[in-house]
């Protein structure tokens, strides 16, 4: 691996970063709140803002497989976002400058329907929506569609603008359980965080990788599963899976990507010190 690229097998991983982002522990984490978190400020400076907020990261990933450019998860989007300080998304710059065009997008595969994750789905252009990744075809959690869409969530989560425009486009492709993208390359249910999330499996020459979406958002959670962060949907369930599938990282020696740990967000789940800690490639 060489900084923002990870190689699994003949697999081919990019990360691109929207944004930086930072909130206060108590609002993301409020059954916790700052004061736990203080034990794992060494092992993760990365995951700590200067003023003492919680420090993450609004990323995606471009999987080159099988002759197929597959984009994961869209950041935050252009903005100005209000609820970021006035900060402006830059995934299609970085996309760019790290060697992608946004027509090479094959497909684009949504983790979920979070708004850091779906925000440069569409750009609009007097009042009409296009693709921003003009030739992909645009897969959707089947559960996160129907949870996301319905109309008394629509409008809130503002999946109306990003994700809804997609279905009369023809750009649509809804999925659910294990579906093969390309060779290699295969949606797995971990659902909790949302009804629909889902990761992506990665498999190749004997190398396998998994890129997680938001089962985890503070690296502290791969040594505590049970903190469960205020947007989960489903905190029991959630904690559930990130417990079941940050044993099978650990157990069966996977290299595991994290959207919103510290840049690139890249690593290994192992024992350290009598605790389960994520060290970064």
């Amino acid at each position: 691996m060489s900084g923002h690229v990870l190689r699994v097998g003949n697999i081919e991983v990019i990360e691109l970063l929207d944004t930086p982002m930072a909130f206060p522990f108590e609002a993301f984490f409020p059954q916790q709140g700052p004061q736990p978190f203080e034990a794992y400020r060494q092992l993760y400076p990365g995951a700590y803002s200067p003023d003492g907020r919680f420090q993450t990261y609004a990323q995606a990933y471009v999987v080159r497989a099988g002759g197929r450019t597959i984009l994961v998860d869209t950041g935050v989007g252009p903005g100005p976002h209000d609820w970021l300080g006035g900060a402006r998304g830059r995934l299609v710059d970085d996309m760019q400058e790290k060697g992608v065009r946004p027509e090479d997008i094959d497909i684009v595969v949504f983790t979920h329907l979070h708004g850091d994750h779906v925000g440069w789905t569409l750009q609009y252009e007097a009042g009409s929506p296009r693709p921003t990744f003009p030739r992909a075809r645009y897969y959707v959690p089947q559960a996160d569609w129907d949870f996301f869409t319905d109309p008394s969530r629509v409008g809130q989560w503002g999946t109306d603008r990003t994700i809804v425009p997609l279905k009369d486009l023809g750009a649509l492709e809804l999925f659910s359980g294990e579906v093969t993208l390309a060779d290699g390359v295969t949606t797995m249910p971990t659902p909790g965080h949302t009804p629909g999330h889902t990761s992506i499996l990665l498999a190749s020459l004997g190398e396998r990788a998994l890129i997680c979406g938001d089962l985890a958002h503070h690296p502290a959670q791969v040594d505590q599963p049970s903190w469960v962060p205020a947007f989960d949907t489903d905190g029991a369930q959630a904690a559930q899976t990130r417990s079941r599938v940050l044993d099978m990282l650990e157990s069966e020696g996977l290299v595991a990507v994290f959207c919103h740990f510290p840049v690139p967000g890249f690593g290994r789940v192992v024992r350290l010190e009598g605790r389960r800690v994520f060290r970064a490639l």
